[in-house]
């Protein structure tokens, strides 16, 4: 009896917190859908008449949320790196620790050089050298990556970084001190570009890629940047072919769809990619329709910011407890990503309510006031 009497004394204390948490959830829903409806209401012949920047991407990069909150602390990225420059999950495949060695963790050199070079940091922009290199180390005649796992998608990760971290170069005030860097990597990426666009490489990737909506914009950047860099006009037009397949996939609610449903954190990685295209291609043909895709996108991405700056993880298909990442984490919301696509597009654009969204992000995320 007292077993029984105490079950049904937890049991009503238990009732009021469940009735809480329900009530909590059809806020947090209704809170989702009511900017939802706003958002949609959006005139859709407003989306694509921004005035485009004219400012370089090292411009765009030194906006103020990017360089002093994203370059902020440019160590804590190269603070795990080994002194030969391998790098995340590739020091644990040098450990015996990991199955596979992917080059796309050798990527975060973009990161290390481009900050450095907006922070004055040389000692992050030798880390992001060394990141490089080692990924270098590993390319093989045919511009591919020996044995690394997921050959073509891991590729386009780096080559979209290694070409994306040249050009930044070359608009900067160090470009004649790192022209010889430049001059070193330009026809090994090249090589690497190259070699994705194969017949057999390409078909058997765009294949693989079929889930993931960002991988279009990836691609493209990855492609269309490395054309841009070296003057390979056959690289821009496959970029083309990716980016078209991208804004077939956009639903009309503004969702680019990773695995049949919408996940906001991959929806900005593929905006970062396109938003690449559209400074470095702003003439193309195509360009417009980006815009308009991208402007779009973020409408939708603004649903999924919380009043407190936080970004829901309703719904996700892949980074609310879905999938691990190369180390073996659990992935999550990606909060840089989430910040700099809202941060780069008001500096490529000129409209503050992306500017807002963004200092949104970070004052939650940041503690920024």
């Amino acid at each position: 009896m007292k077993r029984q009497y105490l079950a049904a004394w937890v049991l009503l204390l238990l009732l009021p917190m469940t009735n809480i948490t329900m009530v909590f959830a059809k806020q947090h829903s209704s809170h989702l859908n009511k900017q939802f409806e706003v958002a949609l209401r959006t005139e859709q012949s407003n989306l694509s008449q921004s005035q485009l920047s004219q400012k370089t991407d090292f411009e765009h990069e030194s906006t103020d949320l990017i360089a002093n909150v994203l370059y902020r602390r440019l160590s804590g990225l190269y603070r795990t790196m080994m002194p030969n420059g391998a790098n995340g999950a590739n020091v644990l495949w040098l450990h015996n620790q990991a199955r596979h060695w992917y080059i796309e963790e050798q990527r975060s050199g973009e990161e290390l050089i481009i900050g450095g070079l907006i922070k004055n940091d040389p000692q992050a922009i030798e880390a992001g050298f060394k990141m490089f290199d080692w990924g270098f180390a590993h390319q093989v005649d045919d511009g591919s990556f020996s044995m690394t796992g997921d050959n073509f998608h891991s590729t386009s990760f780096f080559v979209q970084s290694v070409a994306h971290t040249l050009l930044v170069i070359q608009q900067s005030p160090y470009s004649e001190k790192y022209a010889d860097q430049v001059a070193k990597y330009k026809p090994l990426v090249h090589r690497a570009a190259r070699w994705m666009i194969e017949p057999n490489i390409w078909k058997i990737g765009i294949r693989r890629n079929k889930p993931y909506t960002h991988r279009r914009y990836l691609v493209a950047a990855a492609l269309g940047l490395t054309g841009k860099l070296t003057g390979d006009q056959e690289l821009i037009q496959y970029a083309h072919k990716s980016i078209e397949d991208g804004l077939s996939l956009q639903r009309p609610d503004g969702v680019n769809p990773e695995k049949n449903g919408h996940d906001c954190s991959y929806q900005m990685v593929g905006m970062i990619y396109a938003q690449r295209w559209v400074t470095y291609f702003p003439q193309d043909t195509i360009t417009p329709k980006v815009v308009a895709m991208i402007n779009k996108s973020l409408l939708w991405e603004q649903t999924r910011i919380l009043p407190s700056g936080e970004i829901s993880t309703e719904g996700n298909t892949r980074t609310a407890g879905e999938e691990k990442g190369r180390s073996g984490k659990v992935k999550g919301i990606d909060r840089k990503t989430a910040l700099r696509g809202f941060a780069y597009w008001a500096s490529v654009t000129g409209n503050q309510k992306w500017e807002e969204s963004a200092r949104q992000i970070a004052r939650f995320y940041y503690k920024m006031p």
